[in-house]
């Protein structure tokens, strides 16, 4: 608070001069008269605030059963460098449970006072397969070490009287490692968007597409037969196949890594589809292989490897509309006939 400092003196007679040093926004003066008993009142300063809300979703990957996250706390940073916290009680839940357009909402409408925010995170119980984050797949339960202890959240605003919500987006298949008997799991696949200005893609894939590459690549046919169909996303200044690069760390300038990648999966009735959620608003291109099984998160596949990208399926568009979380929907080829599966994956 400020303070009000009052000073009294006689000169020539008896007067009362009250004199105010103020230094807070607001306040009360509540007398100032020539009683000795003057009395000042400073009252509590209220700063506008707004609401803010953010949730959690994940792409599916296969393999994997079971993503199991324990969440600390929030942290935020505000423009005059003060740390905000807000406990989110060892929050546990199984990341896989909200693929697609599904979404865990973390914290809902919490008042935060106005302005900017930065430096924002959660942190993140690193797991020993006991205790703390978890992965389980095949061969058992393993421990999930997530780098730092957190999980980035964007820079955002609160705005008086308004409420903005963000959703983290987690791309399993970029950012999961197994090493040495437990799973990383990375920044660089990781993006949070204001859900106002993101929106959602749903593809439809030509089962030609699935034959043609299958029977292509033939000799490098998966352990158990099973080829892994994956849409790899890529921003707009890829314009051809040859500059869309696999999953990898430090590609040469020449090609570009993607933005998302997403496994494509068939529904009841053997439609080919795939989704990606959470996606900020921009242009965007997609690729397409049946190598997925050959393309690891780390390594160069294409130059040391196998993996090889089967098909470019042309450039998209993801709007918002007018509150955001449209869909678009694209054709991989000459799509399915209408087929994307359950928003949810």
């Amino acid at each position: 608070m400020g303070i009000i400092r009052l000073i009294s003196y006689t000169q020539g007679g008896f007067m009362t001069i009250c004199r105010t040093m103020l230094l807070s926004s607001i306040f009360l003066l509540s007398a100032c008269g020539s009683d000795s008993n003057t009395t000042v009142t400073v009252a509590e300063q209220v700063l506008p605030q707004g609401q803010f809300s953010l949730a959690i979703s994940d792409s599916p990957m296969v393999g994997v059963s079971h993503v199991g996250m324990v969440m600390g706390e929030l942290v935020m940073t505000d423009a005059e460098g003060v740390i905000h916290r807000h406990d989110l009680q060892d929050m546990t839940f199984n990341l896989l449970d909200f693929q697609g357009m599904d979404s865990h909402l973390v914290v809902d409408n919490i008042d935060l006072p106005l302005g900017q925010y930065h430096d924002a995170y959660v942190t993140i119980q690193q797991g020993d397969g006991n205790d703390g984050c978890y992965v389980e797949d095949g061969q058992g339960r393993h421990g999930l070490y997530v780098a730092d202890g957190q999980l980035p959240v964007s820079d955002f605003e609160i705005v008086a009287g308004q409420h903005i919500s963000i959703t983290m987006e987690i791309d399993l298949y970029r950012g999961l490692s197994y090493q040495q008997g437990e799973y990383h799991l990375g920044h660089q696949a990781m993006w949070s968007v204001d859900n106002r200005y993101m929106g959602h893609l749903l593809g439809e894939v030509d089962p030609q597409w699935i034959a043609d590459c299958e029977t292509t690549y033939s000799d490098r046919t998966p352990i158990g037969g099973q080829f892994s169909h994956m849409a790899y996303l890529y921003p707009e200044e890829v314009t051809n196949i040859d500059q869309m690069t696999d999953m990898r760390t430090n590609p040469p300038e020449a090609v570009t890594l993607p933005t998302a990648v997403s496994p494509m999966m068939q529904d009841i009735d053997g439609n080919w589809h795939f989704a990606m959620g959470y996606l900020p608003v921009g242009n965007y291109r997609v690729g397409y292989s049946c190598l997925g099984h050959l393309d690891d998160p780390v390594t160069d596949d294409m130059t040391s490897g196998q993996f090889v990208m089967f098909k470019d399926s042309g450039s998209i568009t993801i709007e918002a509309g007018t509150q955001g979380g449209q869909q678009t929907v694209h054709e991989c080829g000459n799509g399915n006939g209408g087929h994307h599966g359950h928003h949810g994956g």
